[in-house]
């Protein structure tokens, strides 16, 4: 049993602790707010939501790399053609020259060597980039003999950042549904709503660069398409050559 007088002395140093805390809250140096510039380049980012793809001191997606450090990679001439044109699979954003320079500003605010460097983790190949990468070899076949609406709103879709949630044929280890039940589960209005303005309240922001109203009607085809297809599909991704890998085994935690 612990006698009174050691209660007295844990409580104490109990005390202590907190007391020791919280001086050292409260006298820790303040960083420096951010600009108005540099603010309006954050409430761009997340506007558009870049972080579902990008990194920035190891929170945020994984299917772009890491932003931590990418003022003092890139130069102006990169960032102008990246954020208007974009890059392999990141979509053209068409920003205007006021909206980069905030952008850069804000990528500026957020390098500093000092605190850490974002940096890649290299592994072994696999059968593409990220969960979709043997889907899409797959869907490139179907999608030969399908509707030109159905391919149509393949290419919205992909040219939105959906895939670095959602994965192929199932739910994602991050809470987004399988797209190929998606119609099933949602009525037309719904659908439309959804990509339109995503669903905030659920974690999913809204498409960033926003649909058009002829491709959200082609988006909504591709997807019912997928879910009157989904069975072939599943069919032929089992039998392709490519080695599979098994997404939602992966730590998703660690990202």
């Amino acid at each position: 049993m612990v006698d009174g007088a050691t209660k007295k002395v844990l409580l104490a140093c109990l005390v202590t602790a907190f007391g020791v805390q919280t001086a050292l809250v409260y006298t820790d140096e303040r960083q420096d707010p951010l600009s108005e510039k540099e603010l309006r380049g954050r409430t761009l980012w997340h506007e558009n939501a870049c972080q579902v793809c990008h990194q920035i001191y190891g929170q945020g997606g994984f299917l772009g790399p890491d932003l931590t450090n990418a003022a003092s990679r890139l130069d102006n001439s990169r960032l102008e053609s990246l954020l208007t044109i974009g890059s392999g699979q990141m979509p053209a954003y068409h920003f205007s020259a006021e909206e980069i320079s905030d952008l850069s500003a804000y990528l500026v605010a957020l390098d500093q060597p000092q605190l850490g460097r974002g940096q890649l983790r290299l592994g072994g190949t696999t059968e593409g980039t990220g969960p979709w990468g043997a889907f899409d070899l797959v869907l490139a076949n179907a999608l030969r003999e399908a509707p030109t609406g159905v391919s149509a709103g393949y290419r919205a879709f992909k040219a939105r950042p959906c895939s670095a949630c959602h994965i192929p044929l199932n739910d994602s280890p991050v809470g987004a549904p399988d797209l190929s039940l998606v119609t099933e589960r949602l009525a037309l209005g719904e659908l439309r709503e959804v990509l339109m303005r995503g669903r905030p309240q659920a974690g999913m922001p809204p498409p960033a660069p926003p649909f058009g109203v002829s491709e959200v009607d082609e988006v909504v085809e591709f997807l019912s398409w997928l879910a009157l297809s989904r069975e072939s599909l599943e069919a032929a991704l089992a039998s392709s050559d490519t080695p599979g890998i098994e997404w939602r085994r992966i730590p998703w935690w660690e990202f």
